[in-house]
Protein backbone atom coordinates (compact mmCIF):
# COMPACT_ATOMS: atom_id res chain seq x y z
CA UNK A 1 0.00 0.00 0.00
CA UNK A 2 2.63 2.71 0.55
CA UNK A 3 4.72 1.74 -2.94
CA UNK A 4 0.85 2.97 -4.24
CA UNK A 5 0.89 5.71 -2.40
CA UNK A 6 4.34 7.18 -3.17
CA UNK A 7 4.28 6.29 -6.54
CA UNK A 8 0.86 8.03 -7.01
CA UNK A 9 2.65 11.49 -5.03
CA UNK A 10 5.76 10.65 -7.47
CA UNK A 11 3.10 10.96 -10.68
CA UNK A 12 1.39 13.58 -9.53
CA UNK A 13 4.47 15.88 -8.49
CA UNK A 14 5.96 15.18 -11.88
CA UNK A 15 2.34 16.21 -13.60
CA UNK A 16 1.92 19.19 -11.48
CA UNK A 17 5.80 20.33 -12.09
CA UNK A 18 5.13 20.00 -16.18
CA UNK A 19 1.71 21.71 -15.72
CA UNK A 20 3.77 24.57 -14.10
CA UNK A 21 6.86 24.99 -16.30
CA UNK A 22 4.54 24.50 -19.36
CA UNK A 23 2.19 27.48 -18.62
CA UNK A 24 5.29 29.53 -17.38
CA UNK A 25 7.20 29.19 -20.61
CA UNK A 26 3.95 30.56 -22.57
CA UNK A 27 3.41 33.39 -19.88
CA UNK A 28 7.17 34.07 -20.57
CA UNK A 29 7.19 33.96 -24.12
CA UNK A 30 3.71 34.91 -25.38
CA UNK A 31 5.80 37.91 -27.68
CA UNK A 32 3.96 41.41 -27.71
CA UNK A 33 2.43 43.60 -24.89
CA UNK A 34 -0.26 44.71 -26.11
CA UNK A 35 -0.45 48.73 -25.64
CA UNK A 36 -3.15 48.71 -23.18
CA UNK A 37 -1.21 47.55 -20.98
CA UNK A 38 1.82 49.89 -21.73
CA UNK A 39 -0.11 52.79 -20.48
Amino acid sequence: MKTLAYATATLLATLASGVVSTASFLFVYQGETPEELLK
